[in-house]
């Protein structure tokens, strides 16, 4: 259970056309300042939540460092906060089209002559369900009233993985992708 709920919620933001990204930050902000940086989450009751968020904090920490800010475990002692917000819910999606349901005989048409065959179609409606992943990004300024000064939105379809490797490399790319826009130190 807890392994599949690790796996859930760490197959965010994979492969299929309902991807989004989006990001905003504050335009005034002095971004210049930024130094030390402390990765935060809400604490959640459930086992496979804090473990998956594990997994994404030491992304986030990875991603942060080789953008030049030092991490640090003491919120006091941070210049700006980083926290993450993970969610999972199912969406239904709607399509419809025109299906082959059969061909049959023409004894008459004035195109084809006297014999022949067409297709016979018919409206129809698929409906399909998936889970999508959600993560949030924020970056806090806790010495300006708690100034939210940038974040990110991603949301994809969830996949499984064969092996915990490959799941650890995903999670790295959806961190490296969501600070994608936060500026490196100088």
């Amino acid at each position: 259970m807890i392994i599949r709920f690790m796996l859930a919620a760490a197959l965010f933001l994979v492969g299929c056309s309902h991807k989004t990204y989006e990001t905003a930050r504050h335009e005034s902000y002095d971004f210049a300042k930024l130094k030390t940086v402390a990765v935060i989450h809400p604490d959640i009751d459930d086992p496979a939540t804090r473990n998956a968020q594990k997994l994404f904090d030491k992304a986030f920490t990875k991603a942060l460092e080789q953008k030049g800010y030092s991490v640090v475990g003491d919120h006091s002692r941070a210049d700006f906060l980083l926290t993450y917000h993970l969610g999972v819910t199912d969406t239904r999606h709607l399509s419809n089209d025109y299906r082959v349901i059969g061909i049959a005989p023409t004894y008459f048409s004035p195109h084809y002559g006297h014999y022949g065959y067409h297709y016979m179609v018919a409206p129809s409606t698929q409906s399909t369900t998936a889970r999508e992943g959600k993560i949030i990004v924020e970056a806090i300024d806790p010495k300006a009233n708690n100034l939210v000064f940038w974040n990110a939105k991603m949301t994809d379809r969830l996949k499984a993985f064969k092996t915990e490797k490959e799941r650890d490399a995903f999670i790295q790319k959806v961190a490296q992708k969501a600070l994608a826009s936060f500026p490196a130190r100088p």
